[in-house]
């Protein structure tokens, strides 16, 4: 039973990237680097320290800081002194960062919304199960 488990686990995450590939296709004028950035940052909703951010994304802090410097000069990040810790320097979005996100998400919404409709309703409802308990089983696993 495992094996099979393990066979399906391991079909289903290429589908689901190549899917989402196809859905984040031309959404964003963003680097690659610059585009995780940007979105780990809008996901956690709240200013991080570099360190935070290089964790999160398993990327050196070194290869972090150029690409900082480039949302930070084209007006997306900004960063701060952390009040709590006087030699960390906070990042965060800025209305423009928060922005292209939005537009980002707005533009891969409609192109899911679009492949849903190719499903007939049975379909739909099939998938809307089977992805609620794909979460449900999966969280369970990590506690």
């Amino acid at each position: 039973m495992i094996e099979e488990i393990a066979k399906e686990y391991m079909s289903l995450i290429p589908n689901v990237f190549e899917n989402f590939r196809e859905l984040n296709k031309d959404s964003t004028e963003l680097t690659h680097m610059q585009n995780h950035v940007i979105e780990y940052l809008y996901m956690q909703n709240r200013p991080l320290k570099l360190k935070e951010i290089s964790y999160g994304l398993h990327v050196a802090k070194q290869q972090l800081t150029n690409v900082i410097k480039e949302l930070e000069a084209e007006g997306y990040l900004i960063k701060s002194p952390d009040q709590k810790d006087k030699r960390a320097v906070l990042v965060s979005l800025t209305p423009k960062g928060k922005e292209i996100q939005d537009r980002k998400w707005g533009k891969i919404y409609q192109k899911f919304s679009e492949n849903i409709n190719k499903l007939n309703t049975e379909e739909q409802l099939d998938l809307k199960y089977a992805l609620h308990k794909v979460n449900i089983l999966l969280n369970k696993m990590r506690e």
